[in-house]
């Protein structure tokens, strides 16, 4: 896929424009009139608790990207304020893969506790240097390394990627920010090898324990360690104290809608008023979404090797289908894709 495609966003806002709205793979949850709470700030809302959950997604990660900043330029408009941000109209974040990487960088705090990025200066980052980031070290495709027939242990070298979040999630004196350094609850998911399951990076836990505190690159480089293409990421607390060997969290949280979720519900100390899901607007969003379908006769024969990559994708797939359909049931009035879709 090429970076920075030329989006055209109008279908994914459609007339929902004037209300601050947004489409897309996924959707708003909160039914409604809801929708009004996005033209206002969260330190001016009563009752209700904004969620924005990014997908992972790979490379389609930009698309969720360039949504927000049109998004945060609509904002501006709205508020009347030319310096409003997207942390400014939500209230936590989660996302996974890519969809960390954009959450890393919308709620990160300067030296004023002000968000790093623009929207706008985000996309546009992953846009201009995702071709720098991801360089093949080889010339053999995936299924010559599944084959066992190429000597790289990854297609990409991990490099340049560490160089670039390494550039960008600094101090100004060139220390690495960490997660206590972000300005709402961030919530990044990836998957932990050593002990066999996920591994949630929380701002909350980072601001109760040192323990639980990492460096913002090392959180990025870990929620998008895609084996065969990056290797894992071996990350260690700011003290020392705590440890895993991740692989991207779209394993276990392609969709991690549900873990904001959970996390706002059961965080009583930073969320005290919330009773229910009845008391949360969720912006969920996804990237895109290709409907691939196969017919009996052509898959009948397929071997271990020509489903791999098909049946990666419809797991995957799968999983943050299924995220989004649970979700949206627990919301009255929600609507799922399959909703939109008429497929039910």
């Amino acid at each position: 896929m090429e970076w920075g495609p030329d989006i055209a966003l109008e279908p994914f806002f459609g007339s929902l424009r004037e209300e601050i709205g947004i489409g897309g793979r996924h959707s708003t949850q909160g039914g409604g009139d809801d929708l009004e709470f996005l033209g206002k700030k969260t330190s001016e809302l009563r009752g209700k608790v904004c969620v924005l959950s990014l997908d992972g997604g790979g490379t389609p990660g930009i698309i969720p990207a360039r949504l927000l900043a049109y998004l945060e330029e609509l904002l501006k408009q709205k508020s009347g304020d030319q310096d409003a941000r997207i942390a400014d109209y939500f209230d936590v974040v989660t996302g996974t893969s890519v969809g960390g990487l954009i959450a890393t960088m919308l709620f990160t705090g300067d030296e004023n506790s002000r968000p790093l990025f623009r929207a706008e200066e985000a996309w546009k980052v992953m846009a201009e240097r995702g071709r720098e980031v991801f360089k093949k070290v080889a010339k053999s495709s995936v299924w010559s390394k599944l084959r066992g027939k190429s000597s790289k242990s990854s297609r990409f070298s991990v490099k340049p990627l560490e160089q670039v979040l390494k550039e960008y999630l600094v101090r100004e004196d060139g220390s690495a920010l960490t997660l206590r350094d972000t300005i709402k609850p961030v919530l990044i998911p990836c998957y932990d090898l050593t002990t066999a399951a996920p591994f949630l990076f929380s701002r909350a836990d980072a601001l109760e324990n040192q323990t639980w505190n990492f460096n913002l690159w090392e959180i990025c480089r870990a929620t998008t360690a895609t084996p065969p293409f990056l290797p894992p990421a071996c990350v260690t607390s700011v003290d020392g104290k705590t440890s895993c060997t991740a692989i991207d969290g779209r394993v276990v949280m392609h969709n991690p809608t549900a873990a904001a979720i959970t996390h706002v519900l059961h965080n009583k100390r930073e969320f005290p008023s919330v009773r229910g899901v009845e008391d949360l607007l969720v912006l969920s969003l996804g990237t895109g979404q290709i409907d691939q379908t196969y017919m009996y006769d052509t898959v009948r024969g397929w071997g271990a090797l020509q489903w791999v990559k098909p049946l990666a994708k419809i797991v995957l797939d799968g999983v943050a289908d299924t995220v989004d359909h649970t979700i949206s049931m627990a919301f009255d009035g929600g609507v799922t894709k399959q909703d939109r879709d008429g497929h039910e």
